[in-house]
Parts: C-alpha cells; sequence; structure tokens
C-alpha cells in the first residue's frame, strides 16, 4: 500500500514538473517571439538582427526582395538573422567612389554585426525568462515555480549563445547557400575560390558583400537624368533559355526588384522542341507581368501554342501589337531545330530565309506605321541578328538573340536603327551551355538587359545590361548605359530596300498564323542533337 502510494506521489510530481517545463517552454516561445530587432548601420546598408531558436544552426543573411544567403556557422540551435531593410543610396555611391570608405568598412561591419547580435541575445533571454515565468506563474499560481521557470530561460538561453560563440567558425563564411535570385547570382565575388579562412578574410568578405549589395540599390535607384518612373516603360529582355527553369526565377526576382512592365523573349526558349520541354513553358504563366515572345529556331509550333495558352502572354507572327503602350512588331524564326551560325553553302538556305523573314517583317512595319501614322511602330523583334537589312531604316529599335552573346549597335549601319542582341539568360544550358564546364571550362554567363523606354516618345534612354555567373559561379554586374537624347533619323541604307521577289511563296507567313514546322527551314546539321527518347517516354 506505501509502495502504490509512492509510486502515486511520483507520477504526481512527474507530471507537474513535465507541464510546468511544457508550459515554460510555450512561455518562453512567445517571449522571444516578441523580442524586437536590433537595428545596426553596415556601411550605408540598414540591417534588423534577430537571434531565434531553431533546429537549424545558420547565420542567415536576408535581402528583400533579392533572396537570402544561408552559412553552417556554429552547432548551438540558434538561427542568426540579418535582413537588410534599406540602402542609403547616398553613402552607397560614396562607399564605391572612396578607397577610404571601402576601407573604414572593413574595419568596422564586423563589430557593427557582433554588437547587435550580442545586443538581441540579452533582450532574447530577458524576453525568454520573461514569458515562461509569466506563463508559469498565471498558469499554477506558485511564485517559486514562476522564479525557476524564468531562471532556466535565462540559463537555457545563456548556455546556447555560449555554445554558438565558441563554435562559430569564421571559414562558413566561405561556403554560402542561396536562395531566391541569389542562388543563381550571388552577390560575393569570388567567395567559393577561397581556401584559406581567417578573422582577416572574414571582415574583408563582409565588406565586399556589403558592397555588393549596395550596387543592386544603386542601380535600381539610379534613373536616367530628367525622367521619372512615370515617364518610364521598363523592359526586361530575355532570350536563349535553352530550357533552364532558373532564367523563370530571374525574371520573377527582377521583376521584384524593379518594377518590370514588361518582358521580351527572342526565342530559343527550348532546344529540341520536344512536349517534356514543352511543359516546362507554363512558368511563364506564373509570372505576374506582361510577356512579349517570338519564336527561335529551336523552338516548334508546339512551344509556341503553349505559351499563347499562357493568361499573361502574347506570341508574335509577323504581327504588331501594343503592350504598356509601346508599339511591337515581331516575327518567328523561319528555320526549325538547327543554329545557322556558319557562312558555309550547306547553311545558305537558312540564311536566305532569316533574310526573307527580315523583309516580311519589315514590310509589315511599313504598312503599319503608313495605316498608323500617329502611333509607329516602336521596337520591332526578330531572333537572329545576322541578316539585318529588311528592318535597318524602318523601325527605331530592333531586339534578338540567337548569338548567346550580348551586343549593341546603336544606328546599325547608318540606318538610325539601333540593335540590341542580348546574350542567354539561360547559360544556353541545354545547348551546349553544360559542355564547357565538363571539360573544366568556364559556363557561359546567364545574361539579361533592361531596357527604359519613354512613354511618349518611344525612344530608348537607357539601359541595364544584367551578368550573372552561370552554373555555380557566384557573380552579378549591372551596368548601366545612358544614350544619347539626340536620335539618328530613320533611313533604310542604299541597297536594302525590299527586293521584287524577295521572300518564297512556301516561307510567307500570314500574321499571326505563322509557318508549320514541315515548312520551315531545316539544315541537315543541327548543332544540339535531339535527345534520345526511350519507348516509355513522351513521343
Amino acid at each position: 500500500m506505501l509502495r502504490e502510494r509512492r509510486r502515486r506521489i511520483r507520477r504526481v510530481q512527474a507530471l507537474h514538473v513535465t507541464t510546468t517545463a511544457v508550459v515554460a517552454i510555450l512561455g518562453a516561445i512567445v517571449g522571444v517571439l516578441l523580442v524586437p530587432a536590433t537595428r545596426v548601420d553596415v556601411g550605408p546598408l540598414t540591417a534588423s538582427v534577430h537571434l531565434r531558436p531553431a533546429l537549424s544552426s545558420q547565420t542567415v543573411l536576408l535581402l528583400p526582395p533579392v533572396g537570402e544567403v544561408a552559412f553552417d556557422t556554429h552547432v548551438a540551435p540558434m538561427r542568426i538573422e540579418a535582413r537588410v531593410q534599406g540602402v542609403d543610396i547616398d553613402k552607397a555611391e560614396a562607399l564605391f567612389y572612396s578607397d577610404a570608405g571601402l576601407g573604414e568598412l572593413t574595419q568596422t561591419a564586423p563589430e557593427a554585426l557582433t554588437t547587435a547580435a550580442a545586443k538581441n541575445a540579452v533582450l532574447n533571454a530577458l524576453f525568454a525568462a520573461a514569458g515562461a515565468g509569466l506563463a508559469v506563474g498565471l498558469t499554477f499560481r506558485r511564485l517559486r515555480r514562476a522564479l525557476v521557470a524564468g531562471g532556466s530561460a535565462v540559463a537555457l538561453m545563456g548556455v546556447s549563445v555560449v555554445v554558438t560563440s565558441v563554435t562559430f567558425r569564421p571559414d562558413a563564411l566561405y561556403q554560402p547557400k542561396f536562395d531566391g535570385l541569389l542562388s543563381q547570382a550571388a552577390y560575393v565575388a569570388d567567395i567559393g575560390q577561397a581556401t584559406v579562412a581567417d578573422y582577416r578574410g572574414y571582415r574583408d568578405t563582409l565588406a565586399e558583400f556589403v558592397g555588393q549589395v549596395s550596387a543592386l540599390y544603386i542601380a535600381a535607384d539610379s534613373l536616367p537624368v530628367g525622367l521619372s518612373e512615370e515617364n518610364l516603360v521598363t523592359v526586361l529582355h530575355v532570350s536563349d533559355i535553352h530550357d533552364n527553369p532558373q532564367a523563370y526565377d530571374v525574371i520573377e526576382q527582377l521583376h521584384t526588384q524593379f518594377a518590370i512592365d514588361l518582358v521580351i523573349d527572342t526565342g530559343d526558349i527550348v532546344s529540341w522542341g520536344t512536349p517534356l520541354e514543352n511543359e516546362l513553358l507554363g512558368a511563364i504563366g506564373e509570372l505576374d507581368v506582361p510577356y512579349v515572345y517570338i519564336s527561335g529556331n529551336h523552338d516548334g509550333s508546339a512551344a509556341a501554342a503553349t505559351i499563347a495558352a499562357q493568361p499573361n502572354a502574347t506570341v508574335l507572327d509577323n504581327q504588331v501589337v501594343e503592350r504598356e503602350g509601346l508599339t511591337i512588331a515581331g516575327i518567328g524564326d523561319p528555320r526549325f531545330a538547327a543554329d545557322d551560325d556558319s557562312d558555309a553553302g550547306g547553311w545558305q538556305e537558312g540564311k536566305d530565309a532569316v533574310a526573307s523573314s527580315a523583309f516580311q517583317l519589315g514590310d509589315t512595319i511599313t504598312d503599319h506605321d503608313r495605316a498608323h501614322p500617329d502611333s509607329p511602330v516602336d521596337l520591332a523583334l526578330i531572333h537572329d541578328p545576322t541578316q539585318p537589312e529588311g528592318l535597318e531604316g524602318r523601325v527605331p529599335l530592333v531586339l534578338s538573340g540567337h548569338m548567346h552573346t550580348s551586343n549593341v549597335e546603336l544606328d546599325r549601319d547608318g540606318s538610325g536603327t539601333d540593335w540590341l542582341t542580348v546574350g542567354s539568360t539561360g547559360g544556353a544550358l541545354a545547348s551546349g551551355g553544360v559542355a564547357p564546364v565538363l571539360q573544366g571550362d568556364s559556363p557561359l554567363d546567364l545574361t539579361a538587359r533592361m531596357l527604359y523606354i519613354d512613354r511618349t516618345t518611344g525612344d530608348l534612354v537607357a539601359y541595364d545590361d544584367i551578368v550573372m555567373g552561370g552554373l555555380g559561379l557566384v557573380s552579378v554586374s549591372i551596368q548601366r548605359t545612358q544614350t544619347d537624347p539626340e536620335e539618328a533619323a530613320l533611313e533604310v541604307p542604299e541597297g536594302a530596300e525590299t527586293p521584287e521577289a524577295p521572300i518564297p511563296s512556301e516561307q510567307e507567313v500570314e500574321p499571326g498564323e505563322g509557318l508549320p514546322d514541315e515548312d520551315r527551314v531545316t539544315p541537315t546539321a543541327p548543332s544540339s542533337p535531339i535527345p534520345e527518347v526511350s519507348d516509355g517516354g513522351a513521343d
């Protein structure tokens, strides 16, 4: 009987301890969640620092809206979180143009973050103690239990902070994990190449990191002189995605950062035109921005149809449309499933077809401008830039892709036409982009271009070239160029007028219909072989 009573007492005591611990933990969690962020200025950046109990032991830098960088820096169940909340643009620009400013940042940035983290750790301990003590006191009405719970919370938080400090590994800062846009283009230059990590290296890296992040905000903030956002149409030009789904992440994040009005895609969004590739194109419909597309020489009619079915997408084929206040003309590539980068005789049929399509679009633009003198075509889209005669002097701006390298030709051939070719936004992933990496060479960069066009005149006033390291490289650059406000007058170069019979009848494109794949030119030696499909795969 006595033994049974003792067992009952022990069970009651165990229940009291368990329930008290549970209530204390819940109260401490609530208290920690109420801890305010500790504000800190790191050079031109204003950040907030939080320490949070967590299952993952990481230091995380949040860079809204471009993503986050995480480092496995310690072993305690504690997450150190620093969120960039704003950038002083004047300070950021001063940092870039002053060697002394960068040196000062190298000295002060680590101490600033460390001090902020320490202050937030103290707040975590106090709030956890208050939460645990109040929860236990209000639940059990026992002062002693409440004091024990509060003291235990302080002790537990203290132990976590001490373990975090003791186990903190600066070398982990050389092994970042990226999310969001940063998963494609981290704002830390050459960090992955470091072999020796010490405190001095950490200080330099942190200063460089702050500088690179500031560069992004400077680019977003510096509009062309005399123009505001209300006067501009912001166009993101992408091309040659070649099945790389990360390109859509890049588009989404750039839209978040720069408030893009329109995306223009100049083709080769897939590589072989297979049904499996076309399934990837549904990502376009998830982008909250209008999307204008023309087919490249790798894109079949099924890809164009899939894109046209997206609620935000427009597919152009020898047509003129108005989007976001811009009048846009475009035509798809007349070839299918082969590149046409060679002057060899075997490719001549493809070259002739490209030249013919440029003349077709040029005639369509001329007819439109005559019928609508108050709203002439602002820009034209064609995939391949190598046969320009049909468009020169007929339209102020032409956008193209195909070459996998970026190029800008203002007033091309004295025609008054500015011709901008962008590289591969997908790093030409499925069209030769992997091969150099496997051979030990550098991968192709992921490139895009932001265009700023005056809403009232249709003139290109500035553009940003955005270059991101491809396939694992961690680098990014954003370079702004402002164009000459004195636009050259349009003039069709001598010999570039449309010939009497430039277009074979089988290559004539009815507006909005395009050519069937079987009628498009297919040279006999495609540069990207069609992948084999097993019997169980798509047909």
